[in-house]
């Protein structure tokens, strides 16, 4: 008996993960869709594998950027992943906000001056994992020179090396070639190359010669059917091994950007194989998916696609908004950022106070332009001007006045009671403008010392709550910042709902210029009450209401009634007129004299 319950037992656990269902026969497995029977047990094939809690098979989710259902499909990637959403509609294994894809797994990025404990983590932009390199924090790599803060280019060194830029070749005399994106010298022609062509055509036949390969991939395996290279045995399936993806036709593998690499197996947009992994050019940019390079755009004046393909003029470099007539796009500077600087050829980034500098130009303290001053090392750096005082990055001034330009409210002191908002000085909360003269006085409830002080018309200056304030004078009614007549019990004109108020109370309004009770309430007894209709529950005679005459109903009992003087009527559901009443009670006296005589 203990066995078997100890058996019933572990099979509900079993059933319960959603983990393995017990099976004799594929025609069992109904509970895990498209599960087979293996060792008595229903699991999904090498193929595929088991989500919503084990119902359900689905295709294997192994690499970067594979289709998947939920995030533990995306292991692989080993930390710091999950199945996103992609802009398509379509779920795929992706890295986790704050962390990028390289090498076959999620790292933490960190970016150029950041902490870091490895070279992966560095990443910045513009986009190239060999950029940076750590040192205890990002800094520029080995080969890489730094343009400004935070980019790193590739340097070349001689003729013949990759470019994008004149200023990648650090060599006298050097210059980039445009159509071949090497370094030649420009007072010797023979030095240029035409490769852009070449390289195009290798590209395709790269692709082709990969898509050639008849290996089976995602086949079945185990150790005594192994997969044939480069194919790894995983769970019992043939995949790609880490840093590598299948070709368009699942035949072999291609390397990511980064992986050791054949020419064959380099087979990524704009890719090839330097020193034997497959990377992108010199200066050009990654893709995200770490398979392809960017296009890059070598003039600022030529077409783009994305902001990665303007990069090259920096990290505050975009591609702007479609042109007229034809919708190109064209690359320029975040103008919030940086400046186009020509001699440079870069979208140059503003520097703040106290940061390195080489021209006044470079110094912005919020929209003002500062000085670069040098110290004794030759080394400059942005500074405020004497006349102006540094706070928070910014160099102020003060004694601005009501309605002037403004940083901060710092600047605010030409006029009592301003502070900096929409970048002008304005008044403060509990301030309005008086334009006569030129000041902030107080609105209703502002302080104050003498009458002459509370400029808003009907307002007095008042020691009602403790403290002087403006108040509305005796007989006006305070509402939105100004001062209305009270009305008299006999009034019902009105310009605001608040004048209502004072005489109908709350459940008032204003309406075509005179005072109504609000929906659902009536007016009895000088105040607007809830309709509350006979038997209804009531706390006063107030509350009940008649369409016609409702002084007939009174609160009795809890409840709203006809009074004595006014019977219900079945006939009309409502409390009897006066005439009524008399006219059912003659009625009724003659009614029983007549069965009294007969």
């Amino acid at each position: 008996m203990y066995a078997h319950v100890v058996l019933l037992l572990g099979a509900a656990l079993v059933q319960g993960s959603g983990a393995v269902w017990q099976c004799g026969a594929d025609a069992e497995c109904g509970a895990l869709a498209g599960g087979v029977c293996a060792g008595g047990a229903c699991v999904c094939t090498p193929h595929q594998e088991p989500v919503l809690g084990g119902t359900l098979c689905v295709d294997r989710a192994p690499y970067h950027l594979s289709s998947c259902v939920e995030d533990h499909q995306c292991a692989r990637l080993v930390t710091r992943y999950h199945c996103a959403v992609q802009e398509d509609g379509e779920s795929s294994c992706l890295c986790q906000a704050g962390h990028h894809y390289f090498s076959g797994r999620c790292w933490a990025t960190a970016a150029f001056g950041e902490a870091c404990t490895a070279d992966e983590q560095c990443l910045d932009t513009p986009r190239d994992p060999y950029s940076l390199k750590c040192e205890g924090t990002c800094v520029c790599a080995d080969g890489y020179y730094q343009r400004q803060r935070g980019e790193c280019r590739k340097r070349a060194a001689a003729v013949g090396e990759r470019c994008v830029l004149d200023q990648d070749c650090d060599f006298t005399d050097g210059a980039c070639d445009a159509a071949s994106f090497t370094c030649y010298n420009v007072n010797d022609a023979s030095t240029r190359t035409v490769q852009q062509a070449a390289n195009v055509t290798e590209h395709a036949a790269i692709l082709s010669r990969a898509n050639k390969m008849a290996r089976q991939h995602g086949g079945a395996c185990d150790a005594a059917s192994p997969c044939p290279s480069p194919f790894e045995c995983s769970a019992g399936a043939c995949l790609c091994p880490w840093g590598y993806y299948p070709s368009a036709n699942g035949a072999s593998c291609l390397a990511e950007l980064g992986s050791p690499s054949t020419v064959e197996q380099c087979g990524g947009l704009l890719a090839e194989v330097v020193d034997g992994r497959c990377v992108c050019p010199a200066n050009f940019f990654y893709e995200e998916n770490m398979r392809d390079c960017v296009k890059v755009t070598r003039r600022i004046e030529e077409s783009c696609v994305s902001d990665a393909s303007c990069h090259t003029f920096g990290a505050a470099s975009r591609c702007g908004p479609a042109q007229e007539p034809w919708g190109f796009r064209y690359c320029e500077c975040v103008p919030e950022d940086a400046v186009w600087d020509a001699d440079q050829y870069m979208c140059r980034l503003f520097a703040g106070v106290g940061e390195p500098c080489e021209v006044d130009g470079d110094c912005m303290a919020g929209e003002l332009e500062v000085q670069c001053r040098r110290d004794e090392l030759g080394q400059g750096y942005c500074a405020c001007p004497d006349h102006l005082t540094e706070l928070g990055g910014l160099c102020l001034t003060t004694g601005l006045e009501l309605g002037e330009a403004c940083q901060d409210t710092f600047e605010c002191t030409g006029t009592d009671n301003t502070v900096c908002a929409a970048g002008a000085c304005t008044c403060a909360d509990g301030y309005v403008a008086d334009d006569d003269n030129n000041i902030c006085a107080p609105i209703i409830g502002g302080a104050c010392s003498v009458d002459g002080d509370c400029v808003i018309e009907h307002t007095v200056c008042s020691n009602t709550t403790g403290t002087l304030t403006c108040q509305c004078d005796y007989l006006f009614i305070e509402y939105d910042d100004a001062c209305w007549p009270a009305l008299s019990e006999d009034s019902r004109s009105c310009a605001v709902s608040a004048q209502c108020a004072a005489v109908l109370g709350e459940a008032s309004a204003c309406a075509a210029g005179e005072c109504v009770c609000s929906d659902n309430h009536h007016e009895r007894d000088g105040r607007c009450w809830p309709i509350t209709e006979l038997f209804s529950s009531c706390s006063r005679s107030s509350e009940c209401y008649l369409r016609e005459g409702s002084e007939r109903a009174v609160c009795r009992n809890g409840l709203c009634q006809c009074d004595f003087a006014h019977p219900y009527s079945d006939d009309t559901g409502t409390c009897m007129s006066g005439v009524a009443a008399i006219s059912g009670s003659v009625l009724l006296v003659l009614a029983a004299l007549y069965v009294t005589r007969h």
